[in-house]
């Protein structure tokens, strides 16, 4: 009876999660810890109220696309989806305007955040950079206005089966729309870490966001990491991912932006392992993992190695 009755319970307290949310077991490493002592990392205050007993597992809305915004701040209005006048706003419109699409999200929900990267290759008013992940390209000249092309072009299509040839995307859209001012390039970058910020919406992520954010960039520089390039990492500050009570978290983008790793509970004394593990060998550090973009490990039949829930 004591053995139906604990079988039971796991049963429904085991996050329900698809498999596609499990990673294949080779990649799965336990979280180590740090070999330094714990006074050489920074703390966070301790006023902070953590969550350090629910499942990590699960607690994420997975999703298809993630539509990273430039705007050069760390902190946002609590709601951007609501914040008159902005990107992000005019995209969210636009999407839950589209029935079709949300009722049955073919290419999985469409994520939208803002970030802290700078425009650096927009030129024209209101234009901002758009990373567009899995995809791996960064899109210029995006503004409120053009949200409507943005989403036909870049959001409602296929997700990538493969690598997109950028000159050939280019062509084809300044075939397509020869006035429009938009820019198609590779992602800079190899490699993406995003810590949630926004301290309008819940001040957990809002504090532990910059202790992170100089941890991961002591580690990148220990190894001489930079930041642009298919080695590079680049570090950003990110609007709400959702889970604060989880803070801090983090999602990392890794190989070449086709797999989006999400964290929870990281520390300061986490970020070497999440850096030697995730950044540069790939592996998932079971302790922390929320959960993932899906694709992000690629089909799921069953010649592919066996996954293992926990």
């Amino acid at each position: 009876m004591a053995y139906l009755f604990q079988k039971l319970s796991n049963a429904i307290t085991e996050p329900q999660v698809d498999i596609d949310q499990i990673p294949p077991s080779q990649t799965l490493v336990d979280c180590s810890g740090c070999t330094a002592d714990c006074d050489d990392h920074p703390k966070y205050p301790s006023y902070l109220e953590l969550d350090t007993t629910s499942d990590l597992l699960g607690s994420m809305k997975p999703y298809g696309r993630h539509v990273v915004i430039a705007t050069g701040l760390s902190d946002w209005p609590e709601k951007i989806d609501q914040d008159t006048g902005s990107l992000a706003a005019a995209l969210s419109k636009v999407i839950n305007n589209d029935k079709e699409y949300t009722t049955k999200e073919p290419n999985g929900r469409i994520f939208i955040t803002n970030s802290s990267l700078i425009n650096q290759h927009s030129t024209v008013a209101n234009g901002h950079d758009v990373l567009l992940l899995p995809d791996n390209l960064l899109i210029a000249n995006v503004t409120p206005e053009s949200a409507g092309a943005f989403f036909n072009t870049f959001l409602k299509g296929p997700l990538p089966a493969q690598p997109i040839h950028v000159p050939y995307l280019q062509h084809d859209l300044k075939h397509r729309s020869p006035s429009s001012p938009w820019t198609v390039q590779k992602l800079p970058y190899g490699s993406l870490v995003m810590i949630c910020s926004h301290r309008k919406r819940d001040k957990r992520c809002g504090i532990t966001a910059p202790i992170l954010a100089r941890e991961f960039d002591h580690c990148l520089r220990q190894r001489d990491i930079d930041e642009a390039g298919d080695q590079g990492t680049a570090i950003l500050m990110c609007s709400h991912v959702g889970g604060h009570k989880f803070a801090g978290n983090i999602i990392c983008y890794t190989h070449q932006g086709t797999r989006g790793i999400w964290y929870g509970r990281v520390q300061p004394c986490h970020c070497e392992q999440i850096v030697n593990e995730t950044i540069i060998k790939g592996n998932i550090i079971k302790e922390l993992y929320r959960g993932a973009m899906i694709h992000s490990y690629g089909p799921t039949d069953a010649c592919l190695a066996k996954r293992i829930r926990w």
